[in-house]
């Protein structure tokens, strides 16, 4: 006698961990077609042309007639965060795939908004796949920026406190700039980033006073030099924001203004601070344009283009051709053609039929 037992995927969930795309395709087992029209959604996504170059907010629209399918090509510097949020909780699929179609990340379920956060491991490029479920209505808040990954090195500073970038020239050009000058009053304090432990405590060199700390999760040495001095001893746990020490021009800084030197080394390689620490905001929610459900380009350059910008690059002047509107950016609509093809378009260039 044969037994067979039937355990239904979702058993093994904790263990295989699905994506969530995965898990809502199960639904689809009885209906082939709803699973056909979900994967020619995805298809169209996973070839739009729209780019972020830094952020951008976004309100988007999804019907039972016409899904919302989008995907958005972000370029990430090593040491950045990637961060897209829509502000609904489960009638959306948000997603973030190498160029070769391969999931990196998706979604998780925070304060009542699904939340993607992505680190790269290099400066690559990425599609943000944002996809509705099929019958649903919603109208909602969607938005994709970055930020650094770690705090910022001196206490109570910002961006504008660089002013020294890596790969400037140093010894009359006989070497290049390794890490990032952050300027400020001397005995002014500098400050852990992350978790880890104090690896060593210098003083020699170019570098004169210096600390350095080892990113307990990446095993990244953080490199401090130029100190007047340091208030932790080799071994010591730090968390983001402890006091290592203070700004001073020790080593080869003693005829310039204080400043800390902040390096970052990855496998004993120095590799670009800034992306690491250069401080960002989320873009504000966009208000919501009015909805033109017959809509069309209006003849006159009507351009679609990859960016909500009259400087972004033209997908394809579209003359007079039907479009349905799916979102907005600010005065941009985002919109979509018959045939699939999908960016910006500006509000004056967009009539009703």
């Amino acid at each position: 006698m044969t037994i067979t037992y039937i355990v239904h995927p979702a058993f093994f969930d904790f263990i295989l961990r699905p994506s969530q795309r995965t898990i809502y395709e199960r639904s689809f087992v009885e209906f082939p077609k709803k699973l056909e029209r979900w994967n020619n959604l995805f298809t169209i996504a996973s070839n739009d042309k729209a780019i972020v170059t830094s952020s951008i907010a976004e309100k988007v629209l999804t019907s039972r007639q016409t899904p919302f399918t989008a995907g958005y090509i972000i370029e990430l510097q090593f040491g950045e965060t990637l961060i897209a949020q829509v502000d609904a909780t489960d009638s959306w699929i948000l997603e973030v795939y190498d160029l070769n179609k391969k999931l990196l990340e998706d979604s998780k379920l925070e304060n009542d908004k699904q939340v993607l956060r992505f680190i790269p491991e290099k400066d690559m490029k990425v599609r943000i796949v944002l996809q509705a479920k099929l019958e649903t209505e919603s109208t909602t808040n969607f938005k994709v920026f970055t930020a650094p990954r770690y705090d910022f090195p001196v206490a109570g500073k910002g961006n504008a406190a660089i002013q020294s970038f890596w790969g400037a020239s140093r010894g009359g050009g006989s070497r290049s700039h390794e890490g990032n000058d952050i300027f400020a009053p001397k005995r002014h304090p500098v400050v852990a980033i992350t978790y880890g432990t104090v690896s060593s405590i210098r003083n020699r060199g170019l570098g004169g006073k210096q600390v350095w700390v080892k990113d307990y999760d990446t095993g990244y040495l953080h490199y401090y030099a130029h100190l007047d001095e340091w208030i932790v001893s080799e071994g010591d746990m730090v968390w983001s924001g402890d006091t290592l020490g203070y700004i001073g021009n020790t080593g080869n800084a003693k005829n310039t203004p204080p400043h800390v030197h902040f390096g970052i080394y990855k496998n004993g390689k120095a590799v670009d601070p800034k992306p690491f620490i250069w401080q960002t905001q989320a873009p504000e929610n966009t208000p919501q344009l009015p909805l033109i459900k017959e809509a069309k380009a209006s003849g006159f350059a009507a351009n679609l283009r990859k960016e909500p910008s009259s400087s972004s690059a033209i997908i394809q002047d579209l003359k007079t051709e039907p479009v349905t509107i799916i979102g907005n950016s600010g005065n941009w609509y985002h919109v979509r053609t018959a045939s699939g093809l999908g960016g910006f378009m500006h509000q004056s260039v967009v009539e009703k039929q």
